[in-house]
């Protein structure tokens, strides 16, 4: 029994001289370049002389983080977080300050802070939650963030320089919303195919010579409805011809984006002219249009099944013009215009079951390639504008 008290006591003394020895290592972390604290870095320490992990934290929301070494030895602090350069420091206990401050180098790349909202300006709720993010990188070929059933109407990601990304969310009830980012590729600081960047917002944040910044963006989504209609801008055909241009080549590649990432809704193509001209000749020219397009689209991969085309002549003007009106040139200009209508919605989205990794790859570059040879041609942007 003695022995037994002896034995305790000898382990409680280890115990509290090994307590006694510790000592707390507390810090903060912040971005070099922003001067904000830094969630989410991975610290650790190790033994200057075996270069053995001693112990470890991840910072907290305000970059904080604390561990606990043995003290009278030298150490090396590593902090290490994706985007940013990897910080190394000599960590001797003897002559620990109060407080750690330690500053990480961002590489050269550009916060993305986004919002995904409704387009339909007169929602109850604009905020979209329960959406489903993804970005993958066709540089490297990797999934680069999943998001399934997002709680929250927004978030962040780090683009890095010199590559290709491509964002897809996806919300039930909505379009699929596809985008295209470039970074640092061809004297594009950060450009985007399908949405825009919050201009005030960009200047503001950039360093080092644009190298570093970070961006607020917002993604609308537009709401799936039967018989709602797009306006698809910069469409334009020859006086008095149906045939596809080598600018309306450009437009239409952005269409055929849109229809290939919503292979759940069934459209109409439809044509509609000014009201110069007879009414026949107005009909059978906007139906020949609208079949032109849409027999390119399908010679592009889109599923004749899908799309069907209609020609409206000058039976639905979107102003006063009409037969005997005078008006000005601008104004029969918003008459000859192609829309995109819903006509049917299926019950389930063929794109569902895939990822975003699946369906970028089953794409192949043939699209990207074909789109960029058509953007050399011609300075034309596209944007598909919703109405009812």
């Amino acid at each position: 029994m003695k022995r037994f008290i002896y034995t305790i006591s000898i382990l409680v003394i280890a115990i509290f001289q090994v307590q006694a020895q510790t000592v707390e290592v507390k810090g903060i972390i912040t971005d070099e370049n922003q001067s904000k604290s830094v969630k989410n870095v991975e610290v650790k320490i190790l033994d200057k002389a075996t270069k053995r992990v001693v112990a470890t934290d991840v910072t907290n929301k305000n970059g904080a983080f604390e561990v606990e070494v043995k003290d009278g030895k030298e150490y090396i602090l590593i902090a290490d977080k994706e985007n940013f350069f990897e910080e190394e420091n000599r960590l001797s206990v003897d002559n620990l300050d109060d407080l750690l401050k330690l500053k990480l180098e961002r590489k050269p790349g550009y916060i993305f802070d986004v919002n995904i909202t409704s387009a339909d300006e007169y929602a109850k709720v604009r905020a979209i939650e329960g959406a489903r993010i993804e970005v993958y990188n066709n540089t490297t070929q990797t999934e680069e963030l999943v998001l399934i059933d997002h709680p929250k109407p927004s978030f962040l990601f780090d683009f890095e320089e010199g590559n290709h990304y491509t964002l897809m969310i996806r919300k039930k009830g909505y379009l699929n919303k596809r985008i295209e980012a470039y970074v640092n590729i061809e004297g594009c600081i950060l450009c985007f195919e399908g949405m825009g960047v919050v201009e005030p917002n960009v200047v503001d944040v950039m360093a080092n010579e644009n190298q570093i910044g970070a961006f607020l963006g917002n993604i609308e989504m537009e709401k799936v409805e039967l018989n709602k209609t797009f306006k698809i801008d910069n469409l334009y055909y020859d006086y008095d011809k149906a045939f596809i241009r080598p600018d309306a080549k450009l437009v239409l590649e952005n269409v055929l984006t849109v229809l290939k990432d919503n292979p759940g809704v069934l459209v109409e193509m439809g044509s509609h002219t000014d009201a110069r001209g007879s009414n026949s000749y107005n009909m059978n020219l906007s139906d020949r249009r609208a079949k032109s397009a849409v027999e390119y689209l399908v010679s592009r991969g889109l599923s004749r099944e899908n799309l069907t085309w209609k020609g409206y002549g000058e039976t639905q003007p979107v102003n006063r013009c009409t037969d005997g009106v005078t008006c000005s040139e601008a104004m029969h200009q918003d008459n000859r215009r192609t829309e995109l209508k819903i006509i049917g919605i299926k019950d389930e989205d063929p794109l569902d079951k895939k990822t975003l990794k699946e369906i970028v790859e089953s794409e192949g570059k043939n699209h990207y390639l074909i789109y960029q040879e058509l953007s050399q041609n011609s300075k034309n942007q596209t944007t598909i504008t919703a109405r009812k």
